[in-house]
């Protein structure tokens, strides 16, 4: 559950993004993603009759009438969040002429977001992350850090262990706990309870595998095979092992080795979304 709030000018910034005259949503977009979050839809303040109208509120404001009416009526930024969540789900810009107002949101969003310690990642998930202090900060972060793990199409499951590590610049932290989470990932699959190669062989046994995932008929389905099992023992080797053994300060990871090391469990996850288990394990 998301500690963290947003205050009222925080909240404003990431009506003005959303609601942007020319990249944001529509209104009627808008409505939707507010019924959809079960938020009250709030007046605009439009008018008309026989001898005139006027056209209220614009849509900035309304928006930010719609979420804080909610605040106020449920004391709780719940259903906020979730509407957030629900604005910048990439599913609804897989088409290729959306991208550029997906980028507009996503960036815009996060650079108000992260001011109150909160940020919404490429999975269209909000998280909790250390809070900004400055603009160039956020610039900083938005701009670079995040980009690096947007354009490299980082898998989620290696986001979600390390990406707060990775925005605080903890680079060491990041890649251990992204190594963990890979291993992790295979317990859940398998139901095998050890670790590391004793975990990753048993797993992916030549001979009586637990998870799979091509038939292993033709020497290059068994090789592919084998070598997502030494793929995995390489990582524990190059990563998980060196962070557990060695102090911390004696361990040198940067931005760039980062960024390689979890493309690389990246790259293993992927192969993990194919698997399956054997349908005979426990």
């Amino acid at each position: 559950m998301i500690k963290k709030i947003l205050d009222e000018q925080q909240l404003k910034a990431v009506c003005d993004v959303l609601a942007e005259t020319d990249s944001g949503y529509t209104k009627t977009e808008l409505t939707r993603l507010l019924q959809q979050s079960k938020i009250e839809i709030a007046s605009d303040g439009r008018t008309s009759n026989a001898y005139g109208y006027s056209l209220g509120l614009n849509k900035r404001d309304w928006l930010y009438n719609c979420l804080a009416k909610e605040i106020n009526k449920s004391h709780s930024l719940n259903k906020v969040y979730l509407f957030l969540e629900k604005a910048l789900n990439p599913v609804a810009f897989t088409d290729e002429r959306h991208r550029e107002k997906y980028k507009y949101l996503f960036e815009g969003t996060n650079k108000a977001l992260l001011l109150a310690g909160l940020e919404i990642t490429t999975e269209g998930k909000l998280i909790e992350v250390v809070q900004a202090k400055t603009l160039d900060e956020v610039d900083r972060r938005v701009n670079s850090l995040q980009r690096q793990l947007y354009n490299r199409a980082i898998h989620w499951e290696v986001q979600k262990y390390c990406i707060k590590d990775y925005l605080q610049k903890d680079y060491y932290d990041a890649v251990f706990e992204a190594a963990k989470g890979l291993a992790e990932r295979v317990r859940e699959m398998s139901g095998l309870t050890t670790d590391g190669g004793t975990l990753f062989q048993t797993a992916f046994s030549k001979n009586d595998p637990y998870l799979f995932f091509n038939s292993m008929q033709t020497d290059s389905e068994k090789s592919e095979f084998t070598g997502l099992k030494e793929l995995m023992e390489a990582i524990f080797h190059l990563v998980r092992n060196p962070a557990a053994h060695t102090p911390k300060i004696n361990w040198k990871v940067d931005e760039v080795k980062a960024l390689d090391v979890l493309t690389l469990i990246s790259f293993a996850h992927k192969y993990l979304d194919e698997c399956h288990k054997m349908p005979e394990k426990p």
